[in-house]
């Protein structure tokens, strides 16, 4: 396992600037337990805390897990920011991120090549208990290759279980910046964007709570629904670890549901069941910013996609797919 040493300045979630995202009265907004509800439900000490998503709590022995003998097994233990609004499970975007960090920390991954793209899927309610990570090469290559990793938690019976998966392309790099293009719209910078937004209004939850989200109209629909929103966290994955551009992403996309939704989150829930990113650069600084909108099917079942974007232009797209059903009254 790499980069087990302290952050750096490639750390690129970890060093906020000039925050100003107003966080607004939230007395109406879905999923707001108070901290200390949460705090009992989570079975955490508020003394010892920590400011990052999960903390290291070294590895596990993969035969007492009736796994094979000489797998890397990582142990981490989610925090308060990794809690979500849909129930007493995390937010979708830590699970993503700590399947990203052990897909990028994968042991052999050769050098000379980067992430082309994450797809994660959610295979159910992701806990707040101690969480188990396992990565492995699948399809080797020198051009292509293909990396996988699984989420763990214990259920009721002492068994470790997968709770989410993720899979990662990897492709070697070669200097093509001579032919270098995108086809997605430019979108204007988060200096443009006014403060808070619906997401802050609608949403309160401890993930929530961690990133900063600024907001604006799009260009293309000024007077419309759609809005165009610019998020960053100032927290690790992982404390104490760097945080490289495609896990900070990674950390946060997720909420690409959110500021795309098309649905009062209050009436109706569109749980995402999967995310999956395409990345034709990767992305840099602190800003990411996120053109999304969700489209709902006539049976329950619906889709977000969003264009991603840094400071220097679009960087990819993402997609997930929605279970769309009525909140109950």
């Amino acid at each position: 396992m790499e980069n087990r040493s302290a952050t750096s300045d490639a750390n690129v979630g970890v060093v906020k600037q000039d925050t100003h995202a107003t966080r607004p009265s939230k007395a109406n907004a879905l999923g707001d337990p108070t901290k200390a509800d949460r705090i009992k439900q989570m079975g955490l000490d508020p003394a010892t805390e920590i400011d990052a998503y999960f903390e290291h709590l070294g590895q596990a022995d993969p035969e007492e897990m009736g796994l094979p003998a000489g797998e890397v097994i990582e142990r981490y233990r989610p925090t308060l920011h990794t809690w979500g609004p849909w129930g007493a499970f995390q937010h979708g975007a830590p699970p993503a991120a700590i399947l990203t960090h052990a897909l990028q920390h994968c042991p052999g991954l050769p050098d000379g090549m980067r992430t082309t793209r994450v797809a994660v899927d959610l295979l159910g309610a992701v806990p707040y208990t101690e969480m188990r990570t396992r990565a492995r090469i699948t399809r080797p290559g020198r051009q292509i290759l293909k990396v996988e990793a699984e989420l763990l938690a214990e259920d009721r019976n002492g068994k470790w279980r997968a709770v989410a998966s993720a899979s990662a392309w990897r492709m070697a790099v070669l200097e093509t910046t001579e032919v270098e293009k995108s086809f997605a719209r430019p979108i204007p910078g988060p200096e443009q964007a006014t403060e808070g937004g619906p997401l802050y209004e609608d949403w309160d939850c401890g993930y929530i709570d961690s990133i900063d989200i600024v907001n604006m109209p799009d260009p293309d629909e000024p007077e419309g629904h759609h809005r165009i929103h610019w998020v960053r966290t100032g927290k690790p994955i992982v404390a104490g670890e760097t945080t490289d551009g495609v896990e900070y992403l990674m950390s946060m996309v997720d909420v690409a549901n959110g500021v795309g939704a098309s649905l009062d989150p209050r009436e109706w829930m569109f749980m995402n069941t999967d995310l999956v990113v395409h990345l034709h650069r990767e992305p840099e600084g602190e800003w990411i910013g996120i053109s999304a909108k969700a489209s709902i099917g006539p049976d329950g079942i619906g889709m977000t996609a969003a264009y991603l974007h840094d400071r220097r232009g679009p960087v990819g797209r993402s997609m997930q797919t929605l279970l769309v059903r009525p909140q109950a009254t």
